[in-house]
């Protein structure tokens, strides 16, 4: 057992030492982030287990009702963070406290109890254990109470139009016309705001939506920032100096269905029942929130039902492929507020060429045509279906090379070392496996696989899983997050092992997506076994890509 220097003993002895009684303890924290087992996204891993999760080591003195030390440290480190805690309590305490020796340690935790008392021998502190600590069950209870306050996303009095232009926006789809340069003013003069100019969102197959910019310096500001920060560590700073609105929408996928029913509840139709809509701001000063307040709410449905009418006026025009100046005046009426107020708002909508030019000079990697920008697609799969990176024993490569059903094997040979082979597992049901098999074909088949770097909304880094077809769409299979440390090592050791073969990696589709075989299919569920390449995304030409966020806010 670690124990501590004698320097450090002889400091902490000619602290006073007073008749306190201190709590201790570490406890888990609600995991904000979860990776759903029926998400289309791929997880790389089993199911979270509770020491992954963060947690929180708290010092309090009871006999005073403070807390003196507090950290967050990840599950899986072991008590000598418990201890560093303690030394930050006695040294250097939260303010108002002194520091101190206490008296008395309790905790609630045996091996714990034990631990302390051989750190602390020469200390002259009682470690005694009990059963619970009141001050620390509270504290821990206000801290789980407030963490899982989340106010409603769109004031009530405002909820019901707003999901009803977003149900419109998304039918809409501008997304699959304009790009992400491509500006539209549209001037409120009401809120305190004069103009928003709108940002469409997704045309490379990622999440959808508009981001609603609060000025035209800030949107300048952003894009500029982002060009010349772009391999630099401060992105995420970059995405939070953004000053703006945002309708986005996300996979439905990872939400529980009680959750489904409060988004219905608030007027999001059932018949989308794959997507949901995202709403919120940012600003430098306050962050980001994913919520509205009333006149935040208002001033947004006003915009998003302007920019819904002015497409359904210019769509035409919008689509021919060339940003034209084009413009329109709409009438709209606003939802009552909570004092039963409601105004007309006349609302001038307009396309800016000239600033869409100029923030498209910003990104000169997207300086191709339209036409041969590649577009990234998500409805290939089918519903439900496991996505896994796995390890295919080199005496299964050999079977199916001989057996699967269809089979597509690598025009150079490549050496069979190390336990095993790297592949993608995509498993579904048997029809739905033999149409896929069936797609992909009339795609050309299979060329590789690729991870190509990502940036989320807030500058969040990831990298997009992408399957390079034969005639080179890309469809997304997974989002890999890089701060999931386990999750990151599975994908690590599994391009070491694509490096030893050459650069060959397998994509296997299999049947049997339930029962015991989900994850884990048998050979005879094989139906279908690809020897592709491992693709480095400086090949794909795509730079580091923008996507949206997923949401999952840790206010």
């Amino acid at each position: 057992m670690t124990t501590l220097n004698g320097s450090t003993l002889r400091r902490l002895k000619q602290l006073k030492q007073t008749t306190a009684v201190w709590e201790g303890d570490r406890r888990s924290l609600p995991r904000f982030r979860e990776y759903q087992s029926d998400s289309n996204l791929i997880h790389l891993g089993d199911r979270i287990e509770e020491e992954d999760h963060p947690q929180c080591i708290l010092w309090v003195d009871g006999s005073m009702g403070m807390v003196r030390a507090m950290d967050v440290v990840d599950g899986s480190v072991g008590q000598e963070a418990f201890v560093r805690a303690l030394l930050q309590a006695i040294e250097r305490p939260q303010s108002p406290a002194q520091p101190g020796l206490p008296q008395k340690i309790l905790v609630c935790d045996r091996q714990l109890q034990f631990y302390l008392r051989g750190v602390l021998q020469e200390l002259d502190i009682t470690v005694e254990h009990v059963e619970n600590l009141p001050l620390v069950d509270e504290i821990f209870a206000n801290i789980i109470q407030h963490a899982n306050i989340t106010p409603p996303s769109v004031p009530a009095s405002q909820a019901a139009d707003l999901y009803r232009q977003s149900d419109r926006l998304w039918r809409n789809a501008p997304w699959n016309y304009l790009w992400d340069h491509e500006v539209i003013e549209i001037e409120l003069n009401r809120w305190d705001l004069g103009s928003l100019y709108a940002i469409v969102m997704g045309r490379l197959g990622l999440e959808q939506g508009v981001i609603f910019y609060r000025s035209k310096e800030s949107l300048v500001r952003f894009r500029q920032r982002l060009a010349l920060e772009e391999a630099e560590d401060d992105l995420e700073e970059t995405f939070l100096h953004q000053d703006c609105l945002f309708n986005l929408f996300e996979s439905s996928e990872s939400l529980s269905e009680s959750e489904m029913r409060v988004i219905r509840s608030h007027g999001w139709p059932t018949t989308q029942d794959n997507v949901h809509p995202i709403f919120g701001t940012l600003h430098p000063l306050e962050g980001g929130r994913p919520f509205l307040y009333e006149e935040e709410a208002i001033a947004l449905t006003v915009a998003t039902n302007a920019l819904n009418q002015f497409l359904a006026q210019h769509s035409g025009k919008l689509k021919a492929g060339k940003f034209v100046s084009l413009k329109g005046t709409y009438s709209i009426p606003t939802s009552p507020n909570q004092e039963g107020k409601s105004e007309t708002v006349k609302v001038l909508v307009k396309t800016l060429p000239d600033l869409a030019e100029e923030l498209h000079s910003f990104a000169p990697e997207q300086e191709d045509d339209e036409d041969d920008e590649p577009l990234i697609h998500e409805d290939l799969w089918p519903d439900k279906a496991v996505f896994q990176l796995s390890e295919i024993p080199w005496s299964l490569v050999t079977e199916l090379r001989q057996t699967a059903p269809y089979r597509y094997l690598a025009d150079t040979s490549f050496p069979q070392k190390g336990t095993a082979f790297s592949g993608l597992l995509i498993q579904t049901s048997r029809p739905k496996a033999l149409e896929l098999i069936k797609q992909i074909e009339s795609f050309g088949g299979i060329k590789g696989i690729c991870f190509n770097p990502a940036e989320s909304f807030f500058g969040e880094s990831c990298d997009l899983g992408l399957i390079v077809m034969g005639n080179d769409d890309l469809h997304l299979f997974g989002e890999f997050h890089k701060d999931i440390r386990e999750l990151e090592q599975v994908r690590k050791n599994w391009n070491q092992r694509c490096k030893t073969a050459k650069g060959k990696c397998g994509v296997l589709i299999a049947m049997g997506v339930t029962g015991a075989s989900r994850g884990n299919p048998e050979p005879r569920h094989i139906l279908g076994y690809y020897e592709v390449e491992l693709i480095p995304a400086k090949d794909l030409g795509l730079g580091t890509l923008r996507s949206e966020p997923m949401f999952d806010f840790e206010f």
